[in-house]
């Protein structure tokens, strides 16, 4: 015959410090990618039709054989704070 011993935990008592927290941190730039079906020439590409989804834009460029294209927009901040220059990317608005 098998026994089985159950402990009991004691209760925890909240203690009366205050609970760390963490630090807010910097919310990340939201880059919002658009979709295209587009023409490519001689070295450039001419999107012609803009697609709401990356979905749709599959869809259309299997009907059609042909590449569909992703675009991302970003611009370029100088960051002055730690007494030198430092170039860093953040999302750009996509419709500008």
């Amino acid at each position: 015959m098998s026994t089985t011993t159950v402990n009991t935990l004691a209760e925890l008592v909240p203690s009366d410090k205050p609970r760390r927290t963490r630090r807010a941190q910097e919310k990340p730039d939201t880059v919002t990618t658009r979709f295209f079906m587009g023409d490519s020439g001689e070295g450039s590409i001419s999107l012609t039709q803009e697609f709401a989804s990356e979905v749709e834009a599959q869809l259309e460029s299997l009907k059609l054989n042909r590449p569909y294209y992703t675009l991302e927009s970003w611009r370029a901040v100088a960051d002055l704070s730690n007494g030198s220059i430092a170039v860093q990317k953040r999302a750009a608005s996509s419709r500008t």
